[in-house]
This record gives C-alpha cells, structure tokens and sequence, in this order.
C-alpha cells in the first residue's frame, strides 16, 4: 500500500513538471517567445539650453530570437507604442533586441518612464528625464526663471 502511495505521488510531481513544460511549447516542439528581462535607460540633456535632445534606450531579453511587442508610459500620464523590438541572439546564450529614441526637449521637465510588455508581463524599471530649460535658444538666448 505504502508503495503504491509513493508511486502515485512520484507520478504525479512528474506529471505537474511535464505539463508546465508542456504549456511552454509551440506546435513542433519549440519554446513560446518570453521575455526574460525589461531595462530602460535615459540619458537626459547634458545642458541648460533648449531646445535639446535626450536618448531613451529600451532593451529587451528573451528565450530566443523574435519579434515583440513593448509599449512607453510615463508616470501618472501617456501611454505610447507599441513600438516592435526584434531580439537576436547575442553570441553568449542570451537574445536581445534595442529599441532607441532620441526625444527632442522644447521645455522644462521632469519626469520619469518605464518599458512594458504587457503580453508578456514585464514591466522596466521607472527612469528619471530632466532638463532645466534655464537657456530657451530660441527665444534670443534669454534667461528663463
């Protein structure tokens, strides 16, 4: 009896790893597209004078090479995208695709943004973009408050 009830638990470990794996795989046999990990970077304005352009880097790391889908929010405002990031293999085991953008700054801000995937369920980390604006080039070179 005692066997019977080990090899019915040991039956069913087994089954509950297979099927997790089982949910993971496409027809034929390859794994489903997942992204592993979401970082977001942005480096702000390196003056005072505006107008002037930062740059916003997104990188997304997957299982394997694909195409997928990520979205840009900032905080307590617009949601833009989806902008499609294709990942390729890197040469050491991992897949990993950039999206780049350089965002013109016209006026004073701060505030930060984040990265999404949502069909995937990865969310970046929050990033800061700052510029002061304290130079407005085009209104003459003027002084702003």
């Amino acid at each position: 009896m005692k066997a019977t009830f080990f090899a019915a638990i040991a039956f069913a470990a087994v089954a509950a790893a297979g099927s997790a794996q089982a949910l993971d795989l496409q027809e034929g046999g390859s794994p489903k597209l997942k992204v592993t990990k979401l970082q977001m970077g942005i480096k702000s304005p390196a003056t005072n004078a505006c107008p002037a352009n930062a740059q916003l880097k997104a990188w997304v790391f997957t299982n394997k090479a694909g195409s997928v889908p990520i979205y840009i929010a900032r905080n307590g405002g617009t949601v833009s995208g989806p902008y499609m990031v294709q990942t390729k293999a890197t040469g050491n085991g991992t897949f990993m695709g950039v999206y780049s953008r350089t965002l013109q700054i016209h006026q004073p801000i701060d505030a930060q943004y984040r990265a999404s995937a949502p069909q995937h369920k990865k969310l970046s980390n929050w990033v800061p973009l700052k510029a002061s604006c304290k130079i407005g080039l085009g209104g003459g070179g003027i002084l702003q408050n």
